[in-house]
């Protein structure tokens, strides 16, 4: 499996906040990251229109690694939405800090 990369080239989208209920969810490849503080991460991605979509994260960290999904799916009580395409980002709080582990995209392993 490979690294997510942390590289500053990537466009960088609003960060939007954590949804309870998504519809047709699916996870985002991901492959840029910040670190915001030891024991937050920020994930950068494209995505859809954020009043149709919504984001949710999931995480497990062991000794080595921080392996994060994250899942983009329909808003509740949304009737059809847009084909735009716009920058998003997630912030991902760790149980401890990053570190010397690798991030990786936990969902290839989903």
């Amino acid at each position: 499996m490979s690294e997510i990369s942390s590289e500053d080239d990537v466009p960088r989208g609003e960060v939007q906040e954590p949804v309870d209920v998504l519809f047709s969810r699916h996870y985002v490849r991901l492959g840029d990251y910040e670190e915001v503080d030891d024991d937050l991460l920020r994930f950068h991605f494209s995505m859809g229109n954020f009043e149709c979509y919504g984001l949710q994260s999931r995480v497990q960290e062991t000794e080595d690694e921080v392996a994060v999904a994250v899942i983009v799916g329909t808003r509740e009580g949304v009737d059809g939405c847009t084909d735009e395409g716009l920058y998003g980002a997630i912030d991902v709080e760790l149980e401890d800090p990053v570190g010397d582990r690798d991030v990786v995209d936990l969902s290839q392993r989903l």
